[in-house]
């Protein structure tokens, strides 16, 4: 309807979610159809990346790779298919602790540690991910020299958050914005 000139029916972020999801709950690894449901996927996300308005987020990359992990028998193809779609995931900045997660529970430890462990920088004595992979995730990581010039890292391979003052000042930002939100509604303060 959209293309049709139905201005309301524009999809939007949740409208490929659900596209995605769909396709990853109509088939299964067995089902000759489970094929055609992953290019469908894969092919969304790529729509996502072409639009004007909406982008791909960590959300879009977590399910693309819950679909390979539900549609795609254990071995070669599978692995060659989450490498990519994690690597695209890397490239658009957009890795965060749910998508790693979901990453290293469907690859072998060799490839986990291939892709992501391997080169991964250390920060304070932890290895961390690089600051290109977390770049868009809807905080800034605040400047701070270390060794090599490098900006802080915010994800530890493991998946836990490293402390940083950035990350810390996004989630009192929100925290104050939904305590603001309620007060302009008629609420207390607590």
């Amino acid at each position: 309807q959209y293309l049709g000139g139905n201005e309301l029916s524009r999809p939007d972020v949740c409208s490929y979610h659900a596209v995605i999801k769909a396709c990853a709950a109509s088939a299964n690894k067995n089902s000759p159809n489970g094929k055609e449901a992953l290019l469908l996927a894969i092919s969304t996300v790529k729509n996502m990346k072409k639009s004007d308005s909406f982008h791909p987020n960590s959300k879009s990359y977590l399910l693309l790779v819950q679909c390979c992990t539900k549609l795609l028998p254990v071995g070669g193809d599978r692995e060659k298919a989450l490498r990519s779609v994690f690597s695209s995931c890397c490239q658009g900045g957009l890795v965060d602790q749910k998508v790693l997660s979901a990453f290293q529970s469907a690859v072998t430890s060799e490839t986990y540690y291939q892709e992501v462990v391997k080169n991964a920088p250390s920060y304070m004595g932890e290895k961390t991910l690089p600051e290109s992979w977390t770049r868009n995730l809807g905080y800034r990581v605040r400047m701070q020299q270390s060794k090599g010039g490098m900006r802080s890292p915010v994800i530890s391979v493991n998946g836990t958050v490293v402390a940083s003052t950035a990350y810390n000042d996004y989630r009192m930002r929100r925290r104050w914005s939904k305590k603001n939100q309620k007060l302009l509604q008629g609420g207390r303060s607590s």
